[in-house]
């Protein structure tokens, strides 16, 4: 996979301001806040690179053979969701190809929408499930206050180049008590130390806990573990209602749900996360 050719530095942290750093991987470019604990990538990509970088036309090739896997998957998320009762208005930001949006609408009969920054992705949703999704970043969109009673962003957030401003958009777009939904890759110590001890017991190599951007991949541009995450939300007007493990296994089968189902256990009893993925639901205050 090809590198990146544009940069940008991030001069200040984006959750708290502050611009004391310590790099915390150099391979992989991610500093932490000295501050806050936010960790994040810089030097970054441009935005523009990393839109093109999706919009290739084989780039959700395997999310679309893993369908019947990731309908599952969607499937145990939506149900996640069922406090929310009916007739809701839903923003989906960063929705991919619309299978959530599409079984949302379906299923419960919610009245959904949709931003996508990939082309080839908004062609797919509109040829699959007839969805209409908005091209471009929801900070760049014109949307009416109040106009939604959930907002999700299914691993999204860590994609954004700005989550403060992203978690404050969607502030701004949901009704009085409207539903935030977020999840994202887990990187709390725990998670890391249970890597590490598999690692050690198997005697093979652990793998890298950051991975280097590169054009055709995933581009993780901020890493939350669920401290920072929870903080970041708090100071922006949400209340938080449950935090747990994200199922975000594509192609699950019966050990990955045990071991999700072991670990949202776990973090219940002991607020630890040995997930791969966090999933928080939130409450906008007013």
């Amino acid at each position: 996979m090809a590198s990146f050719t544009s940069t940008e530095t991030v001069a200040k942290c984006d959750l708290c301001g502050s611009q004391q750093f310590a790099t915390i991987d150099p391979e992989s470019c991610v500093l932490e806040c000295n501050a806050c604990g936010y960790r994040f990538v810089s030097p970054r990509p441009t935005q523009e690179e990393i839109a093109a970088s999706y919009s290739a036309s084989d780039f959700y090739e395997n999310w679309i053979h893993d369908e019947a896997g990731r309908a599952r998957m969607w499937s145990k998320r939506l149900a996640l969701l069922d406090c929310a009762g009916p007739n809701i208005r839903l923003l989906d930001i960063g929705a991919g190809i619309g299978t959530f949006l599409a079984m949302a609408r379906d299923r419960l009969g919610w009245r959904v929408g949709g931003t996508e920054v990939s082309s080839s992705a908004i062609k797919i949703a509109h040829d699959r499930y007839g969805l209409e999704l908005v091209a471009g970043l929801v900070e760049d969109i014109e949307i009416a206050p109040d106009s939604f009673d959930m907002v999700t962003l299914w691993h999204v957030l860590e994609h954004v180049p700005s989550p403060s401003r992203t978690l404050a958009i969607c502030y701004r777009l949901l009704a009085s008590r409207g539903w935030l939904v977020i999840a994202v890759p887990n990187d709390d110590d725990a998670r890391s130390w249970l890597a590490d001890t598999k690692a050690r017991l198997a005697r093979s190599p652990r793998s890298p806990r950051y991975a280097r951007l590169v054009a055709g991949d995933e581009v993780h541009l901020s890493h939350f573990t669920g401290r920072v995450l929870k903080g970041a939300l708090q100071e922006r007007g949400f209340s938080i209602e449950r935090i747990t493990v994200d199922d975000q296994y594509a192609t699950p089968t019966a050990r990955s749900e045990a071991l999700v189902r072991a670990y949202r256990v776990i973090r219940t009893l002991t607020g630890l996360n040995f997930g791969q993925a966090t999933f928080v639901l939130a409450r906008k205050k007013t």
